[in-house]
């Protein structure tokens, strides 16, 4: 089977569409037996796999109309893009019908949601039958991590990045844009000053990025307690995950999450906004929060309840087995050859 995968997003590291297509690339090379070919627009192949909706995308899938599946992973819907990049007003309604034509061209369109899917189908018009859902994975070789071995390693790697060993460490991790929830995670940090709190990523889309001023600000602030890492290399990211006590991700809107599965692998209890796409995916596995007073209420709890926080590693350990790799490539395998048969016919 050759496969040719189509994305940009590995010129922008720091966001999950990076990450997608790296492990995307990954599972095909450890678990199956494939020609893999990257960012062509001509030549034969019998799947053609796109992650960004780039000009060089659309080219690909528009000379490649009947010759090979096309299949799109769906990273993007319209409401991801509120309170992403600048300007979303003015260019959004073009994007949209962009969007909706680069997805229509394809034979399969992947959802990593319910909630995206539904988007998919009810917000761009995506024909149902086109929208199947395939779920983000992560690499069980790189983020799992067992307890006791993070136990192991946590206070030598404080000393190595600056923290003690009674510190209580919170962190989160995603662009630095307003739709991920900056503002409250800063607030919250200003508010309890005796926990730490850690951000890792950056703005990859540096001035484009909404709010890229007051994003700056408070990165600038130089409260003691709160540190923004900026972009930084995955494997300097498990040593953040390893470090530190509990992952929080305060996002007002969110496709999935890759982030969230990545900490769980580490055994970090996992503290959300209470969002609908959530509940199908990550549920009972996860606690949530309405605000900030539910934020704190259940930090503390974490902090000071050692039975609730053992609860809350365990079944952050069986939130990360749901979305094992090997599982991953096998559905996607099944995805592929079904499509190729049906081409076929």
């Amino acid at each position: 089977m050759k496969i040719n995968i189509l994305s940009i997003a590995e010129k922008y590291p720091g966001q999950g569409v990076y990450s997608a297509t790296k492990d995307h690339k990954f599972i095909l090379k450890k678990y199956g037996n494939f020609d893999i070919f990257q960012n062509k627009i001509f030549g034969k192949y019998d799947i053609i796999h796109a992650h960004t909706v780039n000009i060089k995308t659309f080219f690909s899938l528009l000379f490649n109309r009947k010759k090979s599946v096309k299949i799109f992973s769906a990273h993007i819907v319209p409401n991801s893009l509120r309170g992403s990049l600048k300007f979303s007003f003015i260019w959004l309604p073009i994007f949209r019908i962009y969007l909706k034509m680069i997805y229509n061209m394809s034979d399969r369109v992947l959802a990593v949601s319910e909630e995206t899917k539904n988007e998919l189908i009810n917000d761009l018009g995506i024909k149902e039958e086109k929208v199947v859902i395939f779920r983000n994975f992560v690499r069980r070789d790189m983020f799992y991590t067992e307890y006791s071995k993070k136990e192991s390693m946590k206070n030598d790697l404080r000393k190595q990045y600056g923290y003690s060993k009674d510190d209580f460490i919170i962190i989160g991790s995603g662009q630095i844009q307003p739709r991920k929830g900056i503002e409250d995670f800063y607030k919250l940090a200003k508010e309890q000053r005796n926990k730490k709190f850690i951000w890792v990523g950056g703005m990859p889309f540096k001035k484009a990025t909404e709010g890229y001023e007051k994003m700056n600000k408070i990165i600038n602030s130089n409260l003691s307690n709160l540190k923004f890492t900026g972009t930084i290399e995955r494997e300097k990211m498990i040593d953040y995950y390893r470090l530190s006590d509990v992952f929080f991700l305060p996002s007002i809107h969110e496709t999935f999450g890759l982030v969230i599965i990545e900490a769980a692998g580490s055994g970090l209890p996992i503290i959300l906004r209470d969002l609908e796409v959530y509940k199908k995916i990550f549920s009972p596995f996860y606690l949530y929060g309405k605000n900030n007073d539910d934020f704190i209420r259940i930090f503390e709890k974490l902090k000071n309840d050692s039975i609730e926080y053992s609860e809350n590693v365990e079944k952050s350990y069986e939130l990360f087995r749901q979305y094992d790799d090997k599982k991953a490539f096998e559905k996607l395998k099944q995805i592929y050859e079904k499509e190729l048969n049906s081409k076929g016919e």
